[in-house]
């Protein structure tokens, strides 16, 4: 496994998501302070020469005096919904390329800004908690769409979580689903559940449909004899099997930190037909912060406090590769390039986009294993038949 970098950007990443198989977007910022640190949103066009994989930079947008902190991907359109503070935006993301002549190929080799790209405001705003109580500070930590795209569902620092229509934005329903920050949340690959995990160390399914409970989450570590709140779950993913099987995929972190004592970090697979641990990992003492699965539903790849990525079987969640210090400081987003002809052309079994706060957006890949394979399998049969003859001119065979 390698990790090579794309990008570096003048300000640091908070989110990244891919658009179709060529390209993807990174966005962040400063924030509202007048640090001159600048708040955007950038495309970027990936490029495969060589068994080489660049990224190439078409666009950059601008989010002035808000920085777009979670973004989530429309799975139909080239739309993403964003958060920017306590408001949930919409943006249009139009990739057409137009017809260049030799000319303006020419003009246009030098420009990073992709004259033929456009990110454009479809439509906003929506603020997280729609009641009368005082939202100061409050802000959008994690937005979804579900598969059909017809909904999304926020969830905010406040505990509040925000279902809307797409595209009108109307907030279908709005509730106090955590006493503290709704750290991550996925949604069902129906539609028709979601689930939310918090600070406060619960962890919920949800009704999409009436906005309510449905019930709670438990998980007691990985022996069974840890108390349940000795670990709560930072981020949670939904993965479709390649048998159609649905799973959840959790990572749990110590709700606690004890240095005399510490707990590890763990990756945690849940049997969706009864909702209960199936499966579980310890994935070391690091602190685990993000996680992504693969769309092929292969892989698992989580990012970690010191900036190191690994990547995990799904079906029996073994480690099959990890890179410590990918980047300087935590990881604030993972992403994995969906299954594609390029992908298999450059000779990556995957590739993983991880970002950080440390300015730079990466990519990790595993060589394809299959074709090693098919080597030493040549090789073997070359060496059997060769020592089969030797053996049979030994004991005397006419040969």
């Amino acid at each position: 496994m390698s990790a090579v970098t794309l990008h570096t950007t003048n300000f640091p990443l908070y989110t990244v998501n891919v658009l179709d198989k060529d390209h993807f977007v990174v966005a962040g910022g400063g924030g509202s302070a007048k640090t001159g640190v600048p708040n955007a949103l950038q495309v970027f066009e990936l490029e495969y020469n060589d068994k080489e994989i660049k990224a190439k930079k078409v666009h950059e947008h601008d989010s002035e005096r808000k920085a777009i902190m979670n973004c989530a991907a429309h799975p139909k359109e080239k739309s993403l919904a964003v958060g920017k503070e306590n408001e949930c935006h919409l943006l249009l993301v139009d990739i057409k390329k137009k017809t260049q002549s030799k000319t303006d190929k020419k003009k246009k080799e030098n420009d990073t800004t992709g004259g033929e790209y456009k990110v454009s405001t479809l439509c906003s705003e929506v603020t997280v908690k729609c009641d009368d109580e005082d939202d100061d500070g409050d802000f959008q930590k994690v937005v979804r769409f579900t598969r059909d795209g017809e909904h999304i569902v926020t969830g905010g620092s406040n505990g509040y979580v925000c279902i809307l229509k797409y595209p009108t934005l109307k907030c279908l329903h709005n509730f106090k689903a955590h006493e503290t920050d709704v750290d991550d949340l996925d949604i069902h690959p129906n539609g028709k559940r979601f689930v939310t995990v918090s600070r406060d160390t619960k962890a919920y399914v949800w009704k999409l449909d009436e906005g309510k409970r449905e019930f709670e989450l438990f998980y007691t570590g990985p022996d069974g004899n840890d108390s349940e709140d000795a670990f709560r779950i930072r981020a949670c993913r939904f993965l479709t099997s390649e048998k159609g099987e649905i799973f959840l995929y959790t990572i749990q972190v110590p709700s606690k930190f004890d240095r005399h004592k510490p707990l590890p970090s763990l990756i945690v697979k849940w049997d969706c037909s009864k909702w209960v641990p199936q499966l579980s990992r310890v994935a070391g003492l690091e602190p685990l912060t993000q996680m992504a699965v693969s769309d092929d539903g292969q892989y698992v790849g989580v990012g970690t406090a010191s900036g190191s990525i690994a990547v995990y079987i799904s079906w029996n969640l073994a480690p099959l590769v990890s890179i410590s210090e990918v980047h300087n400081i935590f990881v604030t987003g993972l992403a994995f390039l969906p299954p594609s002809q390029s992908l298999e052309q450059a000779n990556k079994e995957f590739g993983l986009l991880t970002i950080s706060a440390d300015n730079t957006c990466k990519l990790v890949t595993l060589a394809n294993r299959r074709e090693f394979g098919i080597w030493w399998l040549l090789i073997g049969s070359v060496l059997l038949l060769y020592f089969t003859f030797l053996a049979l001119s030994y004991f005397g065979f006419d040969l």
